[in-house]
């Protein structure tokens, strides 16, 4: 473990194994007189894990040695014997130490959540000519507010949203505000989850994320900032795309625009009737997925859209679909593809 490890700490193995519950107590390590940590793990013959070390959260998962993130680990259980592994940094630490990357006028402010019981930070982007202009904004609500624009609060890398609308500002003159929402960290999976996993046992708090942001965040935004109330949109990846078509469709009249980057449908295949039985939907849906994503993602994203196109969506008109070539599941190309989505959505 990293010299700089907190004596009063405890050290967890998440996985594939416990739904990557960074927490789980079940998953304890125990510290031994020497100075490392041990844990004893007994599973069938072949069987094939996927883990990372954390300090109890996701916000203090392990880190590469570079202070990189690292892929998970992968263990195949064949031989009883001790096996070790080394961490070599932890990300809260390495996130203190590192530059911040915000560009243009980005603001952050602390909110209490009633539905969550929690505090958490919210960003806002505000566009070039703002403070030079009476006039109002769309505004576009995103999830996993701390990758928006900030490296050294990203978890992988950041999407670059305020780089990426500063420039279609200038060469657009397109301008919009973007309010992004942190997620929960090691609560992530169960408030970007309307319905629970039961095969991970979790999620179920999706609907009372959403309710904070229409009932309690819309409202505040609304009265402290010029925005335009008939052009609100949502945008999410991964589970955070699951949630913004959820929201589209349970919420219609407030959220019109809707962008679903990778989503996560296989976490909640619920979304697929909920969709098809809806009375009524968003004005614009942007959907979209890469070839090099998991075969979950593909086949789930490819099977909404089917249910779109039943539901009377039709391509380039009130539908975009886009299927990036060689895309990976992660934040970088999420944010490649970032300007083309808003300015399909809003242009």
């Amino acid at each position: 473990m990293p010299e700089y490890t907190p004596d009063g700490d405890y050290v967890y193995i998440a996985g594939d194994f416990n739904g990557w519950n960074p927490g789980d107590e079940r998953y304890r390590l125990k510290k031994l007189p020497d100075g490392r940590w041990a844990i004893n793990l007994t599973f069938p013959y072949g069987t094939v894990i996927e883990f990372k070390f954390t300090r109890g959260s996701w916000e203090t998962v392990e880190k590469g040695p570079n202070e990189e993130e690292i892929p998970n680990r992968r263990f195949v259980f064949k031989e009883p014997g001790t096996y070790e592994f080394t961490v070599h940094n932890w990300r809260d630490y390495v996130e203190s130490s590192k530059e911040h990357t915000i560009t243009g006028d980005v603001r952050t402010f602390k909110r209490f959540i009633p539905q969550l019981n929690d505090t958490r930070r919210t960003w806002v982007y505000l566009p070039p000519d703002y403070n030079s202009s009476r006039k109002r904004y769309p505004v576009l609500y995103m999830f996993d507010g701390q990758n928006l624009f900030d490296s050294a609060t990203a978890f992988l890398e950041e999407w670059g949203v305020d780089e990426a609308l500063e420039k279609l500002y200038g060469e657009e003159n397109f301008s919009i505000i973007v309010v992004g929402i942190d997620n929960g960290g090691d609560k992530r999976i169960d408030e970007y989850a309307p319905w629970v996993n039961e095969k991970y046992g979790r999620g179920g708090l999706g609907n009372a994320t959403l309710e904070f942001i229409v009932e309690n965040l819309k409202p505040f935004i609304d009265s402290q900032y010029r925005t335009d109330p008939e052009k609100t949109g949502i945008m999410g990846s991964s589970l955070g795309g699951l949630m913004a078509l959820y929201a589209g469709f349970l919420y219609p009249d407030v959220f019109q625009y809707v962008g679903a980057m990778s989503p996560a449908f296989w976490f909640n295949p619920q979304i697929y009737d909920f969709v098809k039985n809806a009375s009524k939907g968003p004005k614009r849906i942007y959907i979209d997925w890469g070839t090099a994503e998991s075969q979950e993602i593909v086949s789930g994203a490819e099977k909404m859209v089917k249910i779109l196109e039943n539901r009377g969506y039709t391509e380039g008109v009130n539908l975009k679909v886009v299927i990036d070539e060689g895309g990976e599941h992660n934040e970088y190309y999420w944010g490649k593809r970032f300007p083309g989505a808003v300015l399909w959505l809003f242009g």
